[in-house]
């Protein structure tokens, strides 16, 4: 593993010359990220994906969802202080349990998701998170990446001539590099999206609540956690709690105190 993870140190330092134009910091937590695509390149990608959603899915006609997107989600666009998206959000009329905002800032719900929701604030986190995802460019940085690994991989096959040796550095660097990778900007959204629902006057708990209920009766192993792009339920709860002084901080600065908001 640890092999793994050196031949990605050495690609990235032969990419030397283009990771340095290419390093940006994340709002919030200010860490320092590698992407090679612009936000121009993700804005159009983000548009032609939300117009196929779009074509597949009806806006749902639930006033009480509605409301609660149209209350929540410009608060949350605005604690961005980001103007370099051209934002838009809906309600999706789907029993699928999921939500997205897509690069370029196409912010969607599901309605299926919307139904195990108490309150508007449970709302604003899921939209904050998702919104964190857009704003950190984790899709950019997710792609940027996967051309270092096939990268590594074309390296590897050309060392050795063999395929499978270019196969296996496939798989390890996907198991020790790619997936805790993936796990990371989890962790990152749920930290960014908690400052965010705060800056907008929502109380951060009610993103503890919400996924404490929502994944009540999931039962990660450790295994698992390994093989996921997700981090374990567990885990991620217990991150939450640690990001919570933080958020509570913002959500005292905050303007306009929404709390909860309201019912679902």
């Amino acid at each position: 593993m640890k092999k793994t993870v050196y031949l990605f140190l050495s690609c990235l330092l032969m990419a030397s010359s283009s990771f340095l134009s290419s390093c940006r910091t994340v709002p919030v937590t200010g860490r320092s990220q590698f992407i090679l695509t612009s936000v121009e390149q993700e804005k159009a990608l983000g548009l032609s994906a939300f117009k196929e959603y779009k074509t597949k899915f009806s806006k749902s006609t639930n006033s009480a969802y509605n409301a609660a997107m149209n209350s929540c989600a410009p608060a949350i666009i605005k604690a961005t202080e980001y103007t370099e998206y051209d934002w838009e959000y809906t309600v999706f009329n789907s029993k699928t349990q999921n939500a997205f905002c897509l690069p370029g800032g196409k912010i969607a719900v599901y309605s299926g998701l919307m139904d195990l929701m108490n309150n508007e604030a449970e709302l604003a986190f899921v939209v904050a998170h998702e919104v964190a995802h857009a704003l950190a460019r984790h899709g950019g940085e997710q792609s940027s990446w996967e051309q270092l690994q096939s990268l590594g991989s074309a390296i590897v096959s050309s060392q050795t001539g063999s395929a499978e040796s270019a196969t296996a550095f496939q798989k390890a660097s996907e198991l020790g590099v790619m997936l805790p990778f993936s796990r990371k900007h989890e962790y990152e959204a749920d930290r960014i999206g908690m400052v965010l629902m705060a800056k907008a006057g929502y109380k951060p708990s009610a993103a503890i609540e919400f996924w404490s209920r929502f994944t009540k009766d999931s039962n990660d192993s450790i295994i698992n956690g390994w093989m996921s792009t997700h981090p374990r339920d567990v885990d991620r709860i217990q991150a939450m709690r640690a990001n919570l002084p933080e958020a509570e901080a913002a959500y005292a600065a905050a303007p306009r105190k929404r709390g909860y908001g309201m019912s679902l």
